[in-house]
């Protein structure tokens, strides 16, 4: 056995090439998986971070906790920590110009709180007592409230109450207007220490009343600290923010039902989205809540990140997708890998043949090649794993630099011990599956036919005949490599094989990922703007009056203005898949009205989003966008997922009949508020009911389709539920006539502008100075919302994504580039004596250079022909899998990677060809005849 294992490490050192083409492979294998875990380590972590961040470092809120039962939470077993805040009672803000939003909510917490919590300062510091305040951002950029760091503040905080019910009104209700006063105030004064990020919906929620200040406890630091306890202010009123233990996290509604006091399996069933509650029990799920002990907040993202098992949510998918990737990676690296100890195999199989003459045993010979897949191992593994992780380093660092300043958050490096021994394991078993096939070949070889070397080789006379054309263009170079083809059948299906995977592979994890993109874009992308503005008048407003406004402002990199006006069509010409849906949602669908919006844009936003939609004829009418995402219910999933489907059977020149109802001035004026510019015949799945339809006088208009399209400017993600139709203003007018526009205009029309302003904040200023005070725009009246964070947010997000996802295509890519060079290469290094042994009876340059090139066009139509339709097919049958699972997209190929997968296989084929031809001819031919090393 000793003797065996000196001659296999013999063999290495001598054949020292391939030697270092084969650790390479393992390498690489290794490195791939390596920085695979370590990848989705780091991305979980990041998410993690960024969510504790964006909403804070807990997993369930408790509300209206009393002093004295503090203990019952710091003492129990589920919960691993916790922070706390106090209410200390709202203020009114003289100025403030969100009439939903008049008070400031004054918070006091501690050191925990102002480290877990989610106060990210964007100016200044933390409060460090009882007479310090951090405000928040939006208070400027929403309440029109100016106050700077360094400011003194004089608040007069009291209780909300309610004099209708004759109660407290609690901090999140929304703001009652005349029905609320202040109660029981008192007067404080404080110091802007810092300026934060709106908080996180845990802590302010959307509709609240208040702008949420916050200043320090010195009592909850006492009770944090153990100085004080917490029976001495035991009426005292808390917030606690839970962190449960890992294992509580897995039973986290049983664990949250019993604090609270409701019902542990009517709790889980309402936070099931796969599980129907009857109507008994929606009502009694209901009335236990009212009666529960705390209102509660859950911080569902958080705990869907921090959840290993059960997996769930975002990284559900997450790890759905790293397993898929790292079974294709390990696939292709048993391909590659396999493929070296094949062609070792085939060159060293006089050598097994004499071992096996002279006593060797199959068991001696299997060992031999599983102690070199061993002995490779242990130089490849250790190498790759310490190279996927320092590429991994470098990959969040270099994505760090480049995005600082507009990434929203940092990504983290991390690595989980763990998932590093699983990608060893993994990497163990590729290189084993690589050896066991080899060494079972290698074992059954009897002696005679080792010693010949004749197995590869298969002659039939019939099979060896040239087609005389290949010998008219090639010569005789082509005809040598054409029967050399024929002859050598599996060293040539290994080399095409060994293609076909790699561009299968790369096909489908490209689809795969932009796949990916398609359904978090449904669910999440629907900010591309962070100035919105929605305008309302008495009068008709100029688009471009307004467009010159917005444009006039320094800062705006991108901006529409879109007058929206209603139509209903009757029985449009739908697609079979959204009239089923329109079935679904309607019992007599056959007879239901759509609700069509056409929104004529200003004149240069509609040539710029006409010419990105690639309609070269807008001028002809309106472009419609002809496709949609629904909430569509998945019998296999047994839930609603986002559905992404085309809507109608509409076509460029086709003519759309709009119909609309006239009123007389008593019933608009009866039914239209002064500045409502929202028709009451919309709902939110874009139905028209009959009865508004036949109320009034039945008008229609004609448009036609100028071109039909997927994209949707700026501002209009969120229409997903309305059809949309787009035209500039002169089209739109050409449509009436005698002076009819304003009959629509009255009742049907809503303003609306959307802006991507470089500075959002300084955007805002600059616009309200230049209408407010202004005669010109004394009758508009404006409202206008600063997204930037959202924005931010989604991009950072969408960013993330993209730097994961492209870094995974572009991993699988060097390893199937990897692989056609190991193939290729060693295939011609091996092949050396074959060429001087022609090169030796005559063979001229010029004839070898052309049967190098015949068998690289063979190879390279051969591989693409067959790898493109399988990539094609597998990526389809990959996307009817998913629809079944968990979503539901259109299947679109992946034409850019499948053109760029048929550019980079010819050009790298030809490369390896060129350049090992090259090599070929300078070797001496008696030395290359001589060697049998090779």
């Amino acid at each position: 056995m000793n003797l065996m294992k000196t001659l296999t490490l013999k063999n290495l050192k001598l054949n020292r090439k391939r030697t270092i083409v084969t650790i390479v492979g393992i390498i690489l294998a290794t490195a791939l998986l390596s920085a695979l875990v370590t990848l989705v380590s780091s991305f979980q972590y990041s998410m993690i971070e960024y969510q504790k961040q964006k909403e804070g470092d807990f997993h369930v809120k408790f509300s209206g906790v009393k002093m004295s039962e503090l203990s019952e939470f710091k003492n129990n077993r589920n919960i691993e920590s916790t922070f706390e805040t106090m209410g200390m009672g709202f203020a009114k803000l003289d100025g403030c110009k969100n009439e939903d939003k008049p008070y400031a909510y004054v918070m006091a917490t501690d050191e925990a709180g102002f480290e877990k919590g989610c106060f990210n300062l964007i100016e200044g510091r933390m409060a460090k007592n009882e007479d310090e305040i951090v405000i928040p951002r939006h208070l400027r950029t929403n309440g029109r409230i100016d106050i700077k760091v360094g400011d003194e503040i004089t608040l007069d905080i009291g209780k909300r109450y309610d004099s209708n019910t004759e109660s407290v009104i609690w901090e999140n209700i929304a703001y009652e207007h005349e029905a609320e006063t202040l109660t029981d105030t008192v007067t404080k004064r404080y110091k802007v220490v810092g300026i934060m990020e709106r908080p996180g919906y845990g802590m302010e929620d959307y509709s609240a009343a208040g702008y949420t200040f916050v200043t320090y406890s010195d009592e909850l630091a006492a009770i944090d600290n153990g100085t004080k306890s917490e029976a001495s202010e035991a009426d005292t009123t808390l917030t606690v923010y839970s962190r449960y233990t890992q294992k509580a996290l897995r039973n986290k509604d049983a664990v949250t039902a019993d604090i609270i006091g409701v019902d542990e399996k009517l709790f889980e069933k309402s936070n099931n989205s796969s599980v129907e509650m009857s109507a008994e029990e929606s009502d009694r799920f209901l009335k236990e809540m009212e009666n529960a002990k705390y209102d509660i907040y859950i911080n569902r993202f958080l705990i869907s990140y921090e959840c290993v098992f059960p997996i769930d949510g975002t990284f559900k998918a997450l790890f759905t997708v790293a397993a898929v990737v790292a079974l294709i990676i390990i696939l292709t690296s048993v391909y590659c890998i396999k493929n070296s100890f094949n062609i070792s195999i085939t060159e060293k199989i006089r050598q097994y043949g004499m071992l096996a003459s002279v006593g060797a045993t199959r068991r001696q010979i299997k060992s031999s090649v599983k102690t070199e897949a061993a002995m490779l191992g242990v130089v490849g593994i250790p190498v790759g794993t310490m190279s996927g992780i320092l590429a991994s380093f470098i990959l969040v660092k270099v994505v760090n630099a480049l995005s600082a300043g507009w990434l929203n958050f940092a990504l983290s490096f991390h690595t989980s011990l763990p998932a590093l021994i699983l990608a060893v394991i993994l990497s163990i078993a590729t290189i084993y599956f690589s050896a066991t096939g080899s060494a079972r070949r290698a074992a059954k070889v009897t002696p005679l036919e080792a010693i010949r070397n004749t197995k590869e080789i298969k002659i039939k006379s019939a099979k060896l005949k040239t087609p005389a054309i290949i010998g008219r263009i090639w010569g005789i170079g082509g005809v040598v490599s054409y029967k050399n083809i024929k002859r050598n059948k599996k060293k040539y299906r290994t080399t095409v094989t060994s293609i076909v995977i790699c561009s299968v592979t790369f096909i489908v994890i490209s689809y795969f990922m932009s796949m990916a993109f398609s359904m978090v874009g449904m669910s999440y992308a629907s900010v591309d703007y962070n100035i919105g503005i929605n305008m309302s008048c008495k009068k008709d407003l100029d688009i471009e009056k307004l467009s010159e406004l917005l444009s006039g402002i320094e800062g705006a990199e991108d901006y529409l203005v879109g007058a929206v006006y209603y139509f209903d069509v009757d029985k449009p010409e739908y697609t079979k898949e959204y009239g089923e849906y329109c079935g679904q949602l309607y019992d007599d669908s056959e007879d239901v009205s759509q609700e069509f919006l056409i929104t004529v844009l200003n004149d240069k936003s509609y040539d710029k989003y006409a010419s990105d939609a690639g309609i070269k004829n807008a001028a002809a009418g309106a472009i419609l966008v002809n496709k949609g995402t629904f909430d569509v219910y998945n019998e296999n999933s047994l839930k609603y997922v986002k559905k992404e489907m085309e809507l109608y059977k509409y076509k460029a020149g086709d003519t759309i009949e709009c119909g609309y109802n006239v009123y007389d001035d008593a019933s608009s004026d009866d039914n239209t508020a002064e500045g409502d510019t929202e028709s009451s015949t919309e709902d939110n799945s874009g139905y028209v009911d009959e009865e508004t339809i036949n109320n009034g006088v039945r008008k229609t208009l004609d448009v036609t389709i100028a071109g039909v399209t997927d994209k949707v400017p700026i501002g209009y993600k969120s229409y997903s539920y309305a059809t949309l139709l787009f035209m500039n203003q002169k089209d739109f007018e050409s449509l009436w006539a005698d002076g009819k526009s304003n009959e629509l205009k009255q009742r049907y029309v809503s303003y609306s502008a959307y802006v991507v302003a470089e500075n959002a904040d300084e955007y805002q200023d600059t616009f309200e100075k230049e209408t407010e005070g202004n005669p010109e725009y004394s009758q508009i009246s404006f409202y206008v919302s600063n997204l930037d964070k959202q924005m931010r947010d989604e991009k950072s997000l969408f960013t993330l994504l993209g730097v994961f996802a492209y870094g995974l295509i572009v991993v699988i890519a060097l390893i199937g580039i990897t692989n056609i060079i190991n193939t290729l290469s060693t295939g011609m290094e091996l092949r050396s004596r074959e060429f001087a042994t022609l090169r030796s009876i005559g063979m001229t340059d010029k004839q070898f250079a052309g049967m190098v090139r015949l068998e690289s066009v063979f190879i390279s139509v051969k591989a693409l022909v067959i790898g493109v339709p399988l990539g094609i097919l597998i990526s389809y049958l990959l996307c009817v899998i998913m629809n079944r699972m968990d979503g539901a997209i259109i299947y679109e190929p992946p034409y850019k990677a499948i053109i760029l997968c048929i550019v980079v296989v010819i050009m790298l084929i030809y490369a390896i060809m060129k350049l090992s031809m090259t090599k070929l001819r300078h070797n001496n031919i008696v030395e290359t005849i001589k060697n049998e090393n090779l």
